[in-house]
């Protein structure tokens, strides 16, 4: 997402829970939303999300098709000029008739952009090139739902993804719109998780919508190397203790967001697999929508997406918000991870200001 003068940069160990302040009436995180389409109903499931979050956050809405080249003919790079231009016209159609359906949805006006060449590449260059704080994607496109929990065009956009992402489940018929109404934020008690509070809260207080907070604590289980009796009672008697903290982070957390005017609830879950665990916890729990930073405790500014936010992407059948929280010139580094004493600066999610 994009940042200016008012953005601050946190410092590293800086908790949100002790800093943030009142939401200002209008948030600055989200000003420019890319939605990419490509002609099937398996990616227009991403439009209705994308029109919520314009309407939230008064976000600018870009319509992206790109129409790739079709090889035909007796030579390698020989092209049929007439069903090219065919199919050229009718991209352009399917744009009209989405930039009217977004813009009634809306309120807002919607820009449309036609290009050619191979998606991933242009998806990235157009995010880029219009600045865009938000790419929204259907989790996949014109091949439809296969073995793949992603289609490889969104694979490859996240393989090389510098902002903010939404993926947005294949379901048939897409709905007209989209008002989640419980939205799970995983926390792993690091600032850069907590950065997507401020735009939660916006967000839900818009939608109506409950805040479940969750931190999970990993069970010990007995290994080759965590195998003595003495040693997992030790492991046991420490995951109880972290379970006691995480309780109180949470409910701390919890009451500073509902004087915010936010319905929210923490849930503490141990459990043996971290990973699917949040996975489990979104589907058991019925939610609508889960918000996430890019990285957490543990930053490796080499890569777009932290592990544990990487699998979410790859494996959520819930619809999916990753809030950026690199800089860009960070994210374009590269190095060993690093800890949160020397981790690049928090890009905030939501730009605070006077309320």
């Amino acid at each position: 997402m994009a940042t200016g003068p008012d953005t601050p940069h946190l410092l590293p160990g800086e908790a949100l829970r002790s800093t943030m302040q009142p939401l200002p009436a209008q948030g600055h995180g989200i000003r420019r939303v890319l939605v990419c389409l490509d002609r099937s109903p398996s990616s227009e499931v991403c439009l209705p999300y994308a029109v919520c979050i314009s309407k939230t956050f008064g976000s600018e809405l870009t319509l992206l098709h790109v129409q790739e080249a079709r090889h035909e003919g007796s030579g390698p790079h020989s092209t049929d000029a007439l069903g090219w231009e065919i199919s050229r016209r009718e991209a352009n159609e399917y744009l009209e008739h989405h930039e009217r359906r977004a813009r009634e949805l809306s309120g807002r006006p919607v820009d449309v952009r036609l290009e050619q060449g191979h998606p991933a590449e242009r998806i990235l260059a157009i995010a880029r090139e219009l600045g865009a704080d938000l790419t929204v994607l259907g989790s996949h496109g014109e091949g439809g739902v296969a073995a793949w929990n992603l289609g490889s065009t969104v694979q490859q956009v996240l393989a090389l993804a510098r902002g903010s992402v939404l993926i947005a489940r294949s379901s048939s018929p897409a709905p007209d719109a989209v008002c989640p109404k419980r939205i799970l934020v995983p926390l792993d008690g690091s600032p850069r998780t907590e950065s997507v509070l401020p735009t939660v809260v916006r967000f839900a207080k818009a939608q109506d919508a409950e805040i479940l907070l969750a931190h999970v604590i990993e069970e010990p289980q007995a290994t080759a190397v965590l195998r003595a009796a003495e040693d997992l009672e030790l492991a046991r008697d420490l995951a109880n203790r972290l379970e006691s903290r995480a309780q109180q982070y949470l409910e701390q957390l919890r009451d500073q967001l509902t004087k915010e005017g936010a319905s929210v609830r923490a849930l503490v879950v141990r459990h043996a697999y971290g990973h699917q665990v949040l996975l489990d916890l979104a589907q058991q729990e019925q939610v609508d929508l889960v918000v996430l930073s890019a990285h957490g405790v543990t930053c490796n500014a080499a890569q777009p997406f932290g592990s544990v936010t990487a699998n979410m992407l790859a494996h959520s059948v819930v619809p999916i918000l990753v809030l950026q929280d690199l800089p860009e010139p960070d994210l374009q580094r590269t190095g060993d991870v690093v800890d949160d004493e020397v981790a690049p600066p928090l890009r905030a999610s939501f730009a605070p200001g006077p309320s």
